[in-house]
This record gives C-alpha cells, sequence and structure tokens, in this order.
C-alpha cells in the first residue's frame, strides 16, 4: 500500500515533518476545565529500546502529564483531555518513524473508550497510564533530488542515509542543510518548492521526493549601508572582505558581520544579500548588493565598581569611556581607582588614574594603534611607590584568536623597599605580547584557551639596575561538562622569569609576587615567596602559579570549589622542586548580565606562621 501526501496540500505528513505536536501542550484545555476539581495521575510507561529523546518528547507534548497540576473539573473533561492526547501523541510516534503506531491510555484499569464519566465519578483521584504502542520503526528507503538538474548545478543530493530511522526531524534537517550548501555554492535564493512523501507499509520504508529551486547564482557587489549616524561610512567599507565581482558566499558576509561586531560601536549588525523580487528576473552571474543594517551603541559611556578582601582591603574604581572619539571606532578610556582602604591608613591608600586610546585599522588594516597613560600610588606591604607611566604601542590581528602586539613604554618611579631604602628609577621598555583566544565568551567563558605571552626588555636610565628582561606567559583553559554553563573546569598556568641582573637591584614593582585573590587564594597579598626576617614579602625572579576550579550554576547561583598554589623564587628560572604553597576553598557566583560577582572563602592549606588562618574575597567577575 501507497499513501502519497504533497506538502502544498497541507496534509498530516507536513504537520509530522514539522513536529507540531511539540506544541501540544501550548493548545490547553477549555476554561472550565482548568478550574481545581477532579485530580488524577498519570504515569507514561517507556517504550523498550527506545532512546530517551521519543520519551521526552511524549512527556512534553501531553497535557494529561502537563496539566496534571491543574485537573478538571468533571469526568467528562478528564476524558476529552485523553482523547486529545491520544491523538497528539501518536502524531509523535509517527514523527519519529513509527508510522503504525497506537496510543493506549487507561483511566482507573479502563481503555479510554470504555471509560465512563460516572464510574470515574465514584473515585476520589483516577489513575490515568499511557501505553505508547509503537509498532514497527520505518526506515528511509528511496530518496529523489529534483530541480537541481535543469539548473546544471552538480554534486548535491539529498542528504539523507538510506536505512536510518525516518524520523520527521532529519527530512527537515536535511533540507535545510541541503539550502544552506546551496547557498554555499552561490546560490542565495536557493528555497524548497514540494516534498512528496511515501509511505511502503509492506517493506516498512518511507520514499523521500523533495523539489528544489536553486535560482540563480550571482556574485557580490556593492555594500549599502543603513543605520550609521556617527560611525563614517567609508570606515565601514574598510571592513568589506570582498570585490565586486566575487562569487556569493554566506561566510563572506558572516566574516564582515563578527568583524563590525567587535568595534564595540554597534549594538546590533545584520548583513543580507539584496532581495529578490517577485517576478525579477536575475541573470546567471549578476553581482547583487549586500545590505547592512546597524545600530550604534551609546558613544559615552560610564560606570563603577567595588570589591573587597580580607587580604587587601576594599577598593573602589569608576571610568568613563568614548567609544567612537572621531567618527572611526576609536576608543577612549580613562578610569581611578582607590585600593586598600581599610586595611591601611588613608594617607596610604592606593590610587591610580590611567587613560588609554586605541585607534582601529591605523595606517594598515587590522593594525591598531595603542596610547597610555597613568599616575600611580601603591603601598602594598613589599615596597612604597610613586610613578608616572607611558605607552605607546601597535597590535597586529593576525586572525579572528590571535593577536600581535609591540611598543615602547617609560616608566618613572620613586619607591621605598621595605628596609627603608629609597630609589630612583626611569625605565624604557620594549614591550612584545602575543595573545590566543578562543574562548567562547569575554567575562565568563564556559570553553576555549586563553594564552598570552609578555616578553619586555627594560632599559634603565635613572638607577642602580642593569637591563633585564621580563618574561611571563599565562595560560587559562576552560572545558564545558555539562550544556549551558551548568558545570565548567577550568584551569590556570602561569610561569614567569627576570633575568639579567640580580634580584636586590631589580626594581621592586618589576619583581615577581604571589598570593591574594587573582594569584593563590588564602594568602596574604604578595606573601608567597621569599620573605625578610620581619616576614615581609622582597619578590624574587621567578614564579609559577596555578589554578583548578569546579564551577557549577543553577540559574543565575553558582557554587564553585577550588585549589590554588604557588611560589616564587629568587632563581631567573622557576624551580619546581621545591614546595608550594597551595590555598584552597569554596566560592559562591551571582550571575547578571554584565559579568558574576564572586565571592570566595579560602584557608591556607600549609600555613606559615604569620599567615591569617583565612581569607576572604568579594568582587566581580571569574578569578580567571
Amino acid at each position: 500500500m501507497n499513501i502519497h501526501a504533497n506538502t502544498h496540500l497541507g496534509a498530516a505528513w507536513v504537520r509530522m515533518l514539522l513536529c507540531f505536536v511539540l506544541a501540544g501542550a501550548a493548545w490547553g484545555t477549555p476554561v472550565s476545565e482548568a478550574s481545581a476539581g477532579f485530580p488524577y495521575t498519570v504515569e507514561l510507561v517507556k517504550i523498550p529500546d527506545a532512546g530517551p529523546e521519543i520519551y521526552d518528547t511524549l512527556k512534553a507534548s501531553s497535557n494529561l502529564i502537563q496539566l496534571e497540576d491543574k485537573p478538571p473539573s468533571s469526568p467528562a473533561g478528564l476524558i476529552r483531555r485523553a482523547r486529545s492526547d491520544r491523538e497528539r501523541l501518536v502524531e509523535v510516534l509517527k514523527s519519529f518513524g513509527y508510522f503504525e503506531g497506537a496510543i493506549d491510555i487507561h483511566l482507573n484499569g479502563q481503555p479510554l473508550n470504555e471509560a465512563a464519566a460516572e464510574a470515574l465519578r465514584e473515585n476520589e483521584k483516577v489513575e490515568v497510564v499511557i501505553l505508547p504502542e509503537p509498532g514497527p520503526l520505518f526506515r528511509f528507503g528511496e530518496m529523489r533530488l529534483n530541480g537541481l538538474d535543469a539548473a546544471g548545478v552538480e554534486g548535491l543530493l539529498l542528504p539523507l542515509k538510506a536505512g536510518a530511522p525516518a524520523a520527521g526531524a532529519s527530512v527537515l534537517r536535511a533540507e535545510h542543510d541541503l539550502l544552506d550548501e546551496l547557498n554555499l555554492k552561490g546560490y542565495p535564493y536557493a528555497e524548497m518548492k514540494g516534498r512528496t512523501l511515501r509511505l511502503d507499509s509492506g517493506k516498512k520504508v518511507l520514499n523521500v521526493e523533495v523539489t528544489v529551486d536553486p535560482g540563480p547564482k550571482v556574485s557580490l557587489g556593492g555594500l549599502e549601508a543603513n543605520g550609521n549616524e556617527f560611525v563614517e561610512s567609508d570606515f565601514i567599507a574598510l571592513h568589506v572582505p570582498w570585490k565586486s565581482g566575487a562569487p556569493y558566499d554566506p561566510r563572506v558576509l558572516e566574516k564582515l558581520r563578527k568583524e563590525l561586531s567587535s568595534l564595540e560601536v554597534f549594538s546590533s549588525v545584520k548583513v543580507r544579500i539584496e532581495e529578490k523580487m517577485e517576478d525579477e528576473v536575475i541573470e546567471d552571474g549578476e553581482p547583487r548588493d549586500v545590505l547592512l543594517d546597524v545600530k550604534e551603541r551609546k558613544r559615552r559611556y560610564f560606570g563603577f565598581g567595588t570589591d573587597y578582601s580580607t587580604t587587601e582591603g576594599a577598593g573602589v574604581n569608576a571610568f568613563w569611556g568614548h567609544r567612537n572619539l572621531f567618527g572611526r571606532a576609536e576608543r577612549l578610556k580613562i578610569s581611578a581607582r582607590v585600593g586598600r582602604l581599610i586595611e591601611n591608613d588613608l594617607d596610604r591608600v592606593d590610587t591610580t588614574l590611567k587613560a588609554a586610546f586605541r585607534k582601529p585599522h591605523f595606517l594598515l588594516k587590522d593594525l591598531s594603534l595603542l596610547v597610555e597613560a597613568g599616575l600611580i600610588e601603591e603601598h602594598p606591604e613589599a615596597f612604597d611607590r610613586k610613578a608616572v607611566v607611558t605607552g605607546l604601542g601597535l597590535e597586529r590581528k593576525m586572525s579572528r584568536t590571535l593577536a600581535l602586539g609591540a611598543g615602547v613604554s617609560s616608566e618613572y618611579s620613586e619607591i621605598i623597599d621595605n628596609t627603608g631604602d629609597q630609589e630612583e628609577f626611569f625605565l624604557v621598555g620594549l614591550p612584545l605580547n602575543l595573545r590566543h583566544d578562543t574562548t567562547d565568551n569575554l567575562l565568563d567563558p564556559h570553553r576555549g584557551l586563553r594564552n598570552e605571552i609578555t616578553l619586555t626588555p627594560y632599559l634603565p636610565l635613572i638607577g642602580e639596575s642593569d637591563i633585564f628582561t621580563s618574561a611571563k606567559w599565562v595560560s587559562r583553559a576552560y572545558y564545558e561538562v555539562l550544556e549551558d554553563g551548568a558545570f565548567v573546569i577550568a584551569g590556570r598556568l602561569a610561569l614567569g622569569s627576570l633575568f639579567g641582573d640580580e634580584t636586590p637591584h631589580i626594581p621592586s614593582n618589576k619583581r615577581f609576587f604571589a598570593g591574594g585573590g587573582g594569584s593563590v587564594r588564602g594568602y596574604d597579598y604578595q606573601n608567597v615567596g621569599p620573605r625578610d626576617a620581619n616576614r615581609d614579602p622582597i619578590g624574587g625572579r621567578s614564579l609559577v602559579e596555578v589554578g583548578l576550579e569546579l564551577r557549577f550554576r543553577y540559574k543565575n547561583f553558582g557554587i564553585v570549589p577550588f585549589i590554588d598554589g604557588g611560589n616564587v623564587f629568587d632563581s631567573e628560572l622557576p624551580r619546581f622542586d621545591e614546595d608550594y604553597q597551595w590555598g584552597a576553598g569554596l566560592g559562591l557566583r551571582y550571575h547578571t548580565g554584565f559579568g558574576p560577582i564572586r565571592a570566595d572563602f579560602a584557608v591556607p592549606l600549609n600555613r606559615r606562621e604569620g599567615d591569617d588562618a583565612f581569607a576572604f574575597y568579594i568582587s566581580i567577575g571569574q578569578s580567571f
């Protein structure tokens, strides 16, 4: 027996393939049934040897199950609900390839067709059992693809596998993939024209015939931008990754969208090919304009934040920025911070004032100009410092995930170390920076890697130090165990080395320190590593830090057990044969739209004399 159905006739097969049954729960029940009145319990019997997907779909499509806490007002209402379920769930079985399946529903042990409202009324609560009887599983048989030969398109087949379960979702996915392939071959106006399904009950197969209209093969023309008020159109045109007349390729349009989004001046970026008008005749190879619709973000912004830890005291910061200073996505940010409040007296708090400017596409595409300047006064336990710093650099974006930077920096510092000696330094640095980032989110990554390598030779023009070089590598890895960030494993490794001079001659602020909220939690800020006779940190020439977090999340809340470790050494290279300081603890997270709010409680596992018994940290953002 053969059964024919055509999509243009709106037959039941289309409803099956589109899985409209999944929307069944939204159809609801009559208002008279929604009121409390006639309670029941419901059980859905699992299908042996069937996967969990069909069970979950049946459960989600059943009004009896989804509306169990909203019982109908009468036994007749329950019977109507059950009959509606039976029809709906049969369509679910068909959508998974069980075309001869049936649904049997029992009410207090009686089949639905035999259940009487009068008999049900005598029970305090009715027991409802849903018994799926799937029957044989149909599989895909013959497959035919029409419409491509006449258009001269070669090498494409309907991506369905003969012998695979004849699930409706597979047909829809195959059609979607076919259109994607046609798009990649330069046919942006391809569309499905028809679908015919032939069910062979004797062979238990479903034969599929699909008709597609590829439309004309076109090329890319010019770019028409709309919505940009303050961003200059010729600057937008610099990002166009194609030449007029190039073959249409949706990946090229997506590249443009991502590049413009990364400029941080647009809140919305949409890129599409010019629409084909009804009855419009387009010749093969004809160029079509690309339409760009953007919505600009507010140019000016400001914000503030605060943090606290038992080891570093409280800190507050504020910032003001401009995203599009001169109309070509130039970014200016001015920030100020006051730190070590409560921890230090008011005349010894840390203060910082910085300004940073970035100009993208400076001289060359993907080349950015960076300018920085700052005033710093800080008073950690290891030293007191006042400084003026400046920086000028270039950053080249080598690919979507790789960036290379180089520049020149200057720093004038007055430093009093923990022995009371006062020194004056003027350093000129030549920083080189390599960044590699494959993570999926800037503030709260779930998967990917972040690697940053920095190499900076320093030339002292004032001070007793000789030429020395600082090198540091920081690597972070994120692995998503459960989807949607429900469980993420995060790890961090940092290695550092200073070479070219002895530790006492290197400015205190350029030495390596460890300990604190962004390093080895559980220990005082900068207190992991060499210390003097008064147990004050003196820093070192090499560094090792490791960290591991297990990030569990439920809705907006998270819990994070963690362990950190590390040490600082007086040698040029890190030592791996010495003891490390370890800290462990538990963190709480509250996830917001701008990043998680973090609260960590940590204890030192191998506590030394003078170390506190615990440390507590509050801030915004993950620890790494």
